[in-house]
């Protein structure tokens, strides 16, 4: 196969996998009200919003929806910082990370079929090459100085 080929073959099996059912679970983790209740839950201490955006990389008003519709369900709670009154501070409340619990065994559980399917090896495999290819995206900005661009 020539480059065009093997790159065409590669988006078109890459496009497969996005539009899989697995994948709509996965990318809930990615973007959205569960990726920045992830993030929350994740640290020890309170965050602030504008950490949350910086980190999380969307901007203020997107952050400041999303944290809105969290607080609305009670998965998280904002308060005014004791030190500095122009500051808020995040944390999630127990409801929060029990949501977050019951995401988190539901993709473990749909991870676990899919082993189940595919078996060891071709787990292994998969893993393996997936661990290429991000291990790469490093070579690819050495070389190209751009995150696809030219």
């Amino acid at each position: 196969m020539d480059k065009t080929q093997l790159r065409d073959a590669l988006m078109a099996q890459l496009w497969r996998m996005y539009k899989m059912d697995i994948m709509l679970y996965l990318r809930e983790f990615l973007v959205g009200e569960t990726a920045l209740l992830e993030y929350i839950c994740d640290k020890k201490d309170a965050v602030t919003p504008s950490a949350i955006s910086e980190d999380m990389h969307l901007s203020r008003a997107r952050t400041a929806n999303i944290l809105r519709t969290l607080r609305e369900k009670g998965y998280v709670e904002m308060e005014v910082d004791s030190a500095d009154r122009r500051r808020m501070n995040v944390t999630a409340t127990p409801a929060g990370e029990n949501c977050l619990k019951g995401k988190h065994a539901f993709l473990e559980d749909y991870f676990d079929k899919y082993v189940d399917v595919l078996g060891e090896d071709n787990i292994s495999a998969l893993t393996s090459l997936l661990k290429v290819t991000a291990d790469s995206e490093s070579r690819l900005l050495a070389k190209y100085g751009t995150r696809g661009g030219n």
